[in-house]
This record gives C-alpha cells, sequence and structure tokens, in this order.
C-alpha cells in the first residue's frame, strides 16, 4: 500500500470486480461416470486428488504441487489442459495447489494422462505427504530456520512409505513457518512447526517449535499449542514418533487432535525431549546446518570462554527455564487452573526478560516491577528486542501482561497470555544470539 500512494489513481485496479460478480462458472461438457478400470497411479489419483461436486457427474481435481512450485512450462501445459477440460478456469489454493472445476468424471483417465505428461500427475493432494511451507530462509529475510528444507525432506521421506502408512496417518496436515509469522498456517496443522533459533554448545542452532493439535477442518477453528523446540536436523524422527503413536494408541474414530488432548503434553514432551539434545558426537557438524544448506548456521555466535564448543552460559540456562516454567503453565491451562496458569505464564516472562537484562547488568532483582523497568530501558527504548516484522510487538505482550498481572485470568485470557508468552520467548532468544555475552557480577 505505501507503493500505492506514490502511484495516480487508474479505475483498472477495482473495475475488474464487477465483471468477477457477474462471472458464473459452468462445465464444458456433460457430466459422465469414472470409469472403473485404470492403472494403480490413476487409482490412487481419483482417491487422493478428487473430490465430488454436489452437482451429479462432475468433480474437483486438486493438481499437488511439491512446496508450490510449478515450472513455466508446465504452466503452459496447464492452460492447455483447463482449455481441453474446463471453460478455462484455474484457482490456487490455501495449500498451495491448483484447483480444477467442473470436470466430468468421464474426463478423468484422460486429464490424469495429460496432467502426467506434464509432470503434475502426482496422488498425495491434502494428505501427509502435501507438506505446506512458506519460503523460510530461501528468499524471505524474516525467515529463522529453512522451511522449504524441512518441508522437502519430509515430504521425500513421507512420499517413500506414503501408501503403507496407517489410513488415519495419510489424512494428516503438515505446515512449516520459517518464523512465528503463520505464512506457512502452522498454527492449523495437526502437526506444525515454525522456525526459531536456539544456541546449544554455545553455537546458535536452526530450531523448530512443535504445534501440536490444531484443526484444519472447520475453518481453522482450533489452533495448536507449541509443546517444545527441537533442533531442525531432529524433526523428521519427531514427525515419525508421533504418527506411530497416533496410529498405535488412537481410539475408534479418534482425530488427531483429540488424540493430542487426550494424550497430554507432559506425556507428548517426555516422547520428544531427548530429541532436543546436541548430539553426542561433538565431530557431528551437520547437525548445526539447516535443511538444504551445507554451510553451518553461524560460526561467530559463540558464548564465553575460549572453548565455544563446551559453553552454556548462564542466560540460557535462564532462557531455558523459562521455556519450562511455561509448558508448566500450559498444563495449568489444560487441567483448568486458570489462575495457575497465567500466573505461571506471567512468571515465565519475566525469567525472560531478566534473564536478557542480566546480559548487561548483574544488579537486577527478582521483584517484577524492577525486570520490567531496567528491560524496558535496555532493550525496548534502544529497540535492541525489535523484531525487524514486528518492531516492539513482542516486548508490548511483557508490558501488558505486567500491567494486568494484579487482575483475575479467564480461561481465553490465559490462553493468549500462554501464546504470548511463547512469542516473547522466542524473541528472547532471538534477542540474545544478536547481542553477545553476559555482564560480569
Amino acid at each position: 500500500m505505501e507503493e500505492r500512494k506514490n502511484l495516480p489513481p487508474d479505475p483498472r485496479w477495482s473495475a475488474y470486480v464487477k465483471d468477477a460478480e457477474q462471472f458464473h462458472e459452468a462445465p464444458l461438457r456433460l457430466g459422465g461416470k469414472t470409469p472403473l478400470l485404470g492403472s494403480e497411479s490413476f487409482q490412487r489419483w481419483v482417491k487422493s486428488n478428487t473430490r465430488q461436486q454436489k452437482q451429479e457427474g462432475y468433480v474437483v481435481v486438486t493438481i499437488a504441487l511439491p512446496l508450490g512450485d510449478i515450472t513455466a512450462n508446465q504452466l503452459r501445459a496447464l492452460a492447455d489442459v483447463a482449455r481441453r477440460f474446463t471453460k478455462e478456469t484455474i484457482r490456487s489454493t490455501v495449500e498451495q495447489n491448483i484447483v480444477l472445476r467442473w470436470v466430468s468424471q468421464s474426463d478423468l483417465p484422460d486429464l490424469h494422462k495429460a496432467l502426467e505428461a506434464a509432470g503434475l500427475g502426482a496422488p498425495g493432494a491434502g494428505t501427509i505427504v502435501d507438506v505446506s511451507a512458506c519460503p523460510g530462509t530461501d528468499t524471505c529475510k524474516l525467515g529463522i530456520s529453512s522451511s522449504r528444507g524441512l518441508a522437502a525432506e519430509l515430504r521425500n521421506r513421507l512420499a517413500e512409505k506414503s501408501f503403507q502408512l496407517d489410513e488415519s496417518v495419510q489424512n494428516l496436515h503438515i505446515k512449516i513457518s520459517g518464523c512465528f509469522n503463520s505464512c506457512g498456517q502452522h498454527h492449523v496443522a495437526d502437526l506444525g512447526f515454525y522456525g526459531v533459533s536456539r544456541k546449544m554448545s554455545g553455537y546458535a542452532v536452526p530450531h523448530f517449535q512443535v504445534v501440536l493439535g490444531g484443526e484444519w477442518d472447520h475453518n481453522g477453528s482450533s489452533y495448536g499449542l507449541p509443546v517444545i523446540a527441537i533442533p531442525s536436523k531432529n524433526i523428521p524422527e519427531v514427525v515419525t514418533r508421533l504418527t506411530d503413536l497416533y496410529a498405535t494408541n488412537r481410539k475408534s474414530g479418534e482425530i488427531f487432535k483429540d488424540f493430542i488432548k487426550r494424550t497430554g503434553k507432559v506425556e507428548l514432551k517426555k516422547i520428544l525431549e531427548d530429541l532436543a539434545r546436541p548430539p553426542a558426537d561433538p565431530s557431528d557438524r551437520s547437525f548445526f546446518s539447516d535443511w538444504g544448506d551445507p554451510r553451518e548456521y553461524s560460526l561467530s555466535d559463540m558464548g564465553i570462554g575460549e572453548c565455544a564448543g563446551e559453553v552454556v552460559s548462564a542466560v540460557e540456562f535462564d532462557l531455558a527455564a523459562a521455556e519450562r516454567e511455561l509448558f508448566e503453565a500450559q498444563v495449568k491451562w489444560e487441567s483448568g487452573q486458570v489462575e495457575e496458569a497465567g500466573a505461571t505464564a506471567y512468571k515465565s516472562m519475566l525469567r525472560a526478560a531478566k534473564a536478557l537484562v542480566k546480559v548487561e547488568t548483574q544488579n537486577v532483582t527478582d521483584d517484577p516491577g524492577q525486570i520490567v523497568r531496567e528491560f524496558r530501558a535496555r532493550y525496548y527504548d534502544t529497540q535492541k528486542f525489535f523484531d525487524p516484522f514486528a518492531g516492539g510487538k513482542f516486548a508490548n505482550y511483557l508490558f501488558a501482561a505486567h500491567e494486568k498481572s494484579n487482575e483475575p485470568y479467564t480461561f481465553d485470557s490465559t490462553r493468549y497470555l500462554i501464546d504470548e508468552a511463547q512469542l516473547f520467548i522466542d524473541a528472547a532468544h532471538s534477542c540474545y544470539n544478536r547481542v553477545g555475552t553476559p555482564a560480569s557480577a
């Protein structure tokens, strides 16, 4: 919109809206029936990539685009396909795929052949293989972790065994964002991941926060909650463990969101927490690089002391303690201890803020008022804590929580506070990675 202010007004900017309101989509051919015979690949494609329309004899066809990518030649071929099987109408989806409506069922074999010839006939649309991801560190300056790199790795691994997976697992959704901004829709996925940065052995290591139990159906009516931050290279194992657990222990008809709620975050964290540790072999440097990038995440981001590989600063311990405290708040909220959950989430924010203050001075007590004042003066007023995209938004979460700390907590307000506390602590990690070494006493 900033760029638009500098442009002279042009009626064409909005003229198309009237045409769109008058547009009526109609079929190119009469409806038919899907042939009973066909190759195995065709049958798999029909099962996952087509849905019945309300109008008899017609289906909606989804063209799966791995990582949302499509080449110029494929786009030209797709245009030919649209002319041949529809009245030249194509839609894009929020899952980074392409949709054709009003396709006659009798045309499905020929349509599939045309799509296969263009390299667009892969099955798996809307299944666990169909991983969505934002650009992440590939092209976005806000990216913290390689969302596309992780998505490609997960897709490749899951594709190898997709039709051997339990039926309940095949229909799960995985969505990945390179940072907290939710462009990859991680918050409404069964298994969601968003990029965060953590220090391990003195080095910054790409991580993803694991977000479980979001609801993709019903217009994203339920958001998942963060469980634990895991190094990027261990996320495929997270997916394996959780999908195996779901396939083995789910009740009849139990959806993933309900399974996660029944299992509980305490048990889920126990299942995953060993994956949050650094590799046993310190010579394995692959752990310190991100998916699709052979370079180490950072060589200059070292902690205190002569041997960065041996150092974990007091600030890192404090930030880790803040995350543990926030996890306790989530557990209390789920068990109905709303007041205690709200107070614990607020304390986790104070602990993270105090950790950053101690980078500059050790002269800080546990008094909430002093912590907030010191944090504001040293990190907000100086903009050291500011995010390139959100500015001081996450610091304002702390200030608001402090101002309301004497008010009673409700079920909804505590849920919002837990989400805001997670974002504040993630931002504190990122800030510490930029700031440097703690001040001495």
